[in-house]
């Protein structure tokens, strides 16, 4: 079949190919079924929600005048930018950063100013909040939860790293430090360097006395950088002012100090030196990059002049860069960010969903992972807690997951929410009526959610069961109690109409074996079910509607699984073992599947990173799932696919 035949002609003298699968994207002309169908194979036919990836390009100066400008571009297809909006403040020496939604800009002349625009609604920027220190010259770098901004300047160099949850405005927070490898006068301290990233990995291309090195950072964790490799071209040691976009795999730096035009490039998920890439259009200093997935897309800067040219890259090729359009405004020191490359992360719209809240490791976390428990696979970073928080009681509806208490160092009484449809912060909820709130134990129905035990500062049990309406907001109220004050982390787990206790230790740090259990619709206090074999301290609980499992340390063994039958009572029986015996671990389930994530080992002193699963309604040993974005114990898990619901 021929363009030429088809009835488009009958509009336009020449039929017009469509412009792309971009729900904006136009196909003018009149088209048959048949031929729409051939447009969409080769992935040419305008498609309804398929939104264009978009690239934005905002601040700069011209050598006198500083911008407030945004500028946009359709990074899939070439042409000149748009006007977008403005940016809050004028400024030199901007960074940006994004998710799939959101672009984030920063560094406005020495400002600690931050602001946020959305992609799909062109207009001015809106206040974010603060960075941790006033600086420009920065380098960003995110995935689809967190931005981190990397070194910077003041009145010198600095090798501050801090960081934002994207999805949720407020003040940045320290993530670490930027370190220089090797030689300079300002060990750490640098500016004018390049970021981009991967959704694990964050990469500083050097600034400026840092040579030619190279740096990264895993963005689901806090710390410093670490070396990897350096920028290995001929040009010396004078490697900044270079733009830099990135696709999943492949990080690109081109231009730089003196006006070159060459493009290097690394492979994220490895270390070592960069590799040659191909040349810009135009050599030149100070510019911007942003990327899709496939394409990478550098403009402004200054060489002889001031620049508004912008050009393109094929990222899983090397070779020149091949003009792409212009920007509305000649400028250098401008930021970018795109609405494709940074949110690689998957979108989170599993049936059954698991998110496991803090933590402690070498360090105490914000983090909250989230896996898909029907898969495999490695944690990816959901979002944050409003502080670090760990021994935190965890619970959900289908639609919103709770934690509660935690730290042990602050006697945490907060409640706090989060809904699984978005990535983001976790929201306050209310407090609990006891501010003893450490090593609580939580379990729900769709809509209420029980929490149960915990200790004060002092290691004194508790015996309060609360509750709460999950769908709403405000503090928990009285249920009732349990039958003996339990403290350090019972495990907890639900069908619709119960809630089911059992194991962890009294104030003298006796383990238990008692299960006991409540009518969650109603109040009162708990009753006997019966008693784990043998005694369980610092378990963790997840359950199918039918089915109840209990795993962890039992007082000899650490990878012990105990099953019960939740509609019935009696003692617990012998399910399987762990595949890595551990205690202080999280559980969370589906109706088929239970997982187990984190914990310590037997010697109290090997925190782990290990996940792995079960099939609820059968008995046998665990097998590996995949890792936790970090390594860590005292962790809560809950899921939107649970027993309970």
């Amino acid at each position: 079949m021929g363009a030429k035949n088809w009835p488009g002609g009958v509009v336009r003298k020449t039929p017009i190919t469509p412009a792309g699968p971009y729900q904006d994207g136009a196909a003018s002309g009149v088209w048959t079924l048949q031929q729409a169908a051939y447009w969409n194979k080769q992935g040419l036919w305008p498609t309804a929600g398929n939104a264009a990836p978009v690239g934005l390009f905002g601040g700069g100066w011209n050598g006198s005048t500083q911008y407030n400008v945004i500028d946009k571009i359709n990074i899939a297809v070439t042409g000149n930018a748009t006007d977008f909006g403005d940016l809050n403040l004028s400024g030199r020496g901007v960074c940006g950063v994004s998710s799939s939604t959101r672009g984030v800009f920063a560094g406005f002349a020495s400002q600690n100013n931050i602001d946020y625009v959305t992609f799909a609604s062109a207009g001015n920027a809106t206040d974010f909040g603060d960075l941790t220190s006033a600086r420009t010259y920065s380098a960003g770098c995110s995935n689809a939860v967190r931005a981190c901004f990397m070194a910077g300047y003041t009145t010198a160099g600095v090798n501050i790293i801090d960081y934002i949850t994207i999805a949720s405005a407020g003040n940045a927070t320290d993530f670490g430090d930027t370190v220089r490898p090797t030689g300079g006068a300002n060990v750490g301290q640098s500016y004018g360097g390049a970021g981009c990233g991967s959704s694990t990995r964050g990469i500083l291309f050097t600034g400026f006395d840092a040579g030619n090195a190279i740096q990264y950072i895993t963005i689901a964790s806090t710390g410093n950088a670490t070396s990897f490799g350096d920028i290995a071209n001929s040009l010396g040691s004078n490697q900044f002012y270079k733009g830099a976009a990135a696709s999943e795999t492949r990080a690109l730096a081109a231009g730089g100090y003196n006006n070159i035009n060459n493009i290097d490039y690394i492979t994220i998920a490895t270390t070592g030196n960069s590799s040659d890439f191909g040349d810009l259009t135009i050599a030149v200093q100070q510019l911007a990059g942003c990327a899709s997935s496939t394409r990478g897309v550098f403009g402004g800067g200054v060489g002889s002049v001031y620049q508004n040219t912008v050009s393109y890259v094929t990222i899983a090729s090397v070779g020149n860069a091949t003009d792409f359009g212009d920007l509305t405004v000649a400028r250098s020191f401008l930021g970018s960010c795109s609405s494709a490359a940074d949110a690689v992360q998957p979108t989170p719209t599993s049936a059954a969903m698991a998110l496991f809240f803090g933590g402690e490791g070498a360090v105490k976390y914000t983090n909250v992972d989230y896996i898909n428990i029907a898969t495999t696979g490695d944690s990816v970073l959901f979002g944050d807690l409003l502080a670090t928080n760990l021994m935190m009681g965890a619970c959900s509806s289908s639609t919103r997951a709770i934690a509660a208490g935690g730290d042990p160092s602050t006697n945490q009484n907060s409640i706090y929410y989060i809904s699984y449809s978005s990535f983001g912060k976790v929201s306050d909820f209310g407090d609990l009526i006891t501010t003893a709130a450490k090593s609580t134990a939580a379990c729900s129905s769709e809509t209420r959610g029980i929490i149960g035990g915990g200790s004060n500062a002092s290691g004194v049990a508790q015996n309060v069961i609360q509750y709460i309406t999950i769908a709403s907001v405000g503090n928990a109220t009285d249920f009732g109690d349990l039958i003996q004050a339990i403290v350090m982390q019972l495990a907890s787990c639900s069908s619709t109409t119960r809630g089911v206790f059992g194991g962890g230790a009294n104030s003298s740090a006796v383990a238990q074996n008692v299960i006991q259990y409540i009518t969650i619709a109603s109040v009162g206090n708990a009753t006997d079910f019966g008693d784990l074999i043998p005694v369980m301290n610092y378990p963790a609980g997840c359950s199918s509607s039918t089915r109840g499992l209990f795993g962890g340390y039992d007082g000899a063994n650490y990878n012990t699984i105990n099953y019960i039958t939740i509609a019935s009572t009696g003692n617990a029986l012998d399910f399987g073992d762990l595949s890595s015996g551990r205690n202080r671990l999280a559980a969370a389930s589906s109706g088929i599947r239970g997982v187990f994530a984190g914990g310590q080992s037997a010697s109290g002193i090997v925190k782990t990173n290990i996940i792995d699963y079960v099939t609820i309604a059968s008995t046998g040993n665990a097998t590996d799932f995949g890792d936790l974005t970090r390594v860590t114990m005292d962790v809560a898990g809950c899921s939107n696919a649970h027993g309970g619901l």
